[in-house]
């Protein structure tokens, strides 16, 4: 199974300069966890949920004046659409993340994004060697 058989394709993306309360709402808006901070739909950074709780809200900072550069994680581990799956969880055990953003091998730009959920989605298809990696990933989180 490849990366690109369980991505979402066409992830949600913004401006490094949009306002951390407008990524807020559209984080709502959409039911979903991060977005991709992108520049000409190359990867910049990616703000999670996490990022706004750790870095705007613990800190007493205003979502209306920050922008997403300020708060979101610049270090953006990326993955082909063509890798193995198999590859991608193993990516994710060795950085401890959650989520891959999966850019185009040629353009660079973004095409998708790979979470954990997503890899939840499509357990039944995992080989059982896959599935049983998943899962020592997942009880680590």
């Amino acid at each position: 199974m490849r990366v690109s058989d369980v991505m979402v394709k066409n992830p949600v993306t913004v401006a490094p300069g949009a306002s951390v309360r407008e990524v807020a709402r559209l984080m709502r808006d959409r039911s979903i966890g991060s977005v991709i901070l992108v520049e000409d739909n190359k990867p910049f950074g990616i703000l999670t949920e996490r990022d706004l709780v750790r870095r705007v809200l613990a800190t007493d900072s205003n979502p209306d004046t920050l922008k997403a550069f300020d708060v979101c994680t610049r270090s953006v581990v990326s993955i082909s659409p063509l890798a193995d799956l198999e590859v991608a969880v193993g990516i994710m055990n060795d950085y401890n993340i959650r989520r891959l953003v999966v850019v185009d091998d040629k353009s660079g730009k973004v095409v998708g994004i790979l979470t954990t959920d997503d890899i939840w989605r499509n357990f039944r298809g995992l080989s059982e060697e896959l599935a049983l990696k998943y899962m020592i990933m997942h009880r680590r989180k």
